[in-house]
């Protein structure tokens, strides 16, 4: 088949995307990528993606000045989503729609960004079949799972789901009103029914041995697991100073914010160098470190970008932003986390680490403090039971590949 993807969104957006678009090539289907990357990066020399067309749908405006996780008071609020949408989603609307078009006219099947009105829209003009991917589980309807992240029982669930349901579609996608209207298309009445899912097949990109599957998920909605993008061959080995350090003494905590570092680098630096002092372990800390001001101490360590699946496996704790990526790639370490949630889905994986009893508390960027983090870090690190469990829940998750499931899955449509 010729398959076409539509991704809108940061690097945690685009690299399941591209893992599934790489899995559904070698599995010889003729695949088109089209991505709009909020922190405009330019993805067309990723080294993993030959035999992959891809579409830079960004139409050449600039990247949003805004700081994403300062948009509202409260991370993974409505609205935060509303504020993110409004100034990172609209202005690239017609530029998207241009892709979206592309792809429907060249492709048997697309899939889409569960965001991605436009290829809803566009689907629905040239008569394409329309898969949706969901890379949040909390995306998806159920009456068993809270909108607002607290359990209030089935009745209050679906309660809370209608509401949200009706004030996100009338609030969310400002544009996407007008563009159906000038293509001769109703608007959105339901984002839940209509767009986050499909009928034809809805894939949740996330693993069951961390989220179980809700009881009342239709048929055509499937969880894969994670979609794994494989790091490319690469002759990376781990720093002889780092290997030193590892070896000098008990397992580290490794602390990273990941590309939320970016917005508040030298602020967050120093929230984690006071922490790992004031937490009495051991620490690898990773940063863009432009303040030459702190150097290697025989407890502390400053590293750069390395790959996460090469170091956390020697490490106890991992402090980290809860991005669905580093949740992942903590767990398949055997590792628990302690989650400080700058925004948007983050606060949601923290949970779900905290309810699988493989992390600890769940902090707030805006609030917490390096004495409140560092006790939960002791804390954790000294809990036999988190520990146990997340290295129970990386062993089950080692045995899953969503690539080959999701692959699987959309080979079985049959396209007419």
């Amino acid at each position: 088949m010729k398959i076409g993807l539509q991704t809108w969104g940061t690097d945690g957006d685009f690299n399941p995307f591209l893992a599934l678009a790489i899995g559904l090539k070698n599995a010889g289907h003729e695949v088109t990528l089209a991505y709009t990357s909020v922190d405009g990066k330019d993805h067309s020399h990723r080294p993993e993606a030959v035999g992959v067309k891809l579409i830079n749908a960004d139409g050449g405006i600039p990247v949003p000045t805004v700081n994403p996780y300062d948009l509202a008071s409260k991370p993974g609020s409505f609205t935060e989503y509303s504020r993110l949408l409004e100034t990172c989603y609209d202005p690239f609307s017609e530029a998207m729609y241009a892709a979206s078009v592309q792809l429907c006219k060249e492709n048997d099947v697309v899939i889409g960004h569960a965001v991605c009105h436009t290829l809803l829209t566009a689907s629905q003009k040239f008569g394409v079949p329309r898969i949706s991917l969901v890379l949040t589980p909390l995306v998806v309807h159920s009456k068993f799972v809270s909108p607002i992240g607290v359990n209030l029982g089935p009745m209050v669930n679906s309660l809370l789901w209608s509401i949200g349901g009706k004030v996100s579609t009338h609030k969310w996608f400002s544009k996407a009103k007008q563009m159906r209207q000038d293509e001769g298309f109703p608007p959105i009445q339901s984002l839940q029914k209509e767009l986050f899912t499909s009928d034809l097949l809805t894939i949740v990109a996330a693993s069951g041995s961390l989220v179980p599957r809700p009881k009342d998920w239709s048929a055509h909605i499937q969880m894969t697991g994670f979609l794994n993008l494989d790091n490319p061959p690469t002759e990376w080995q781990i720093p002889e100073e780092l290997k030193e350090f590892l070896e000098a003494g008990e397992p580290p905590v490794y602390m990273t914010f990941g590309s939320c570092m970016q917005f508040s680098e030298e602020e967050s630096t120093e929230l984690l160098i006071e922490t790992a002092k004031r937490s009495g372990q051991r620490a690898i800390i990773q940063s863009n470190w432009n303040s030459p001001q702190f150097e290697n101490k025989p407890n502390l360590f400053r590293i750069g970008q390395v790959p996460h699946n090469e170091v956390f496996p020697h490490c106890s704790v991992i402090v980290h932003h809860g991005g669905a990526g580093t949740t992942q790639a903590a767990l398949l370490a055997g590792k628990p986390s302690v989650v400080v949630a700058h925004g948007f889905d983050q606060p949601y994986w923290g949970q779900q680490l905290r309810t699988a009893k493989a992390g600890g508390k769940v902090f707030q960027r805006r609030n917490v403090n390096p004495a409140e983090l560092a006790g939960e870090i002791k804390a954790v690190a000294n809990s036999k039971a988190i520990v146990r469990n997340a290295s129970d829940i990386g062993t089950r998750m080692k045995t899953e590949n969503g690539v080959a499931t999701a692959v699987q899955l959309i080979s079985n449509i049959s396209v007419k």
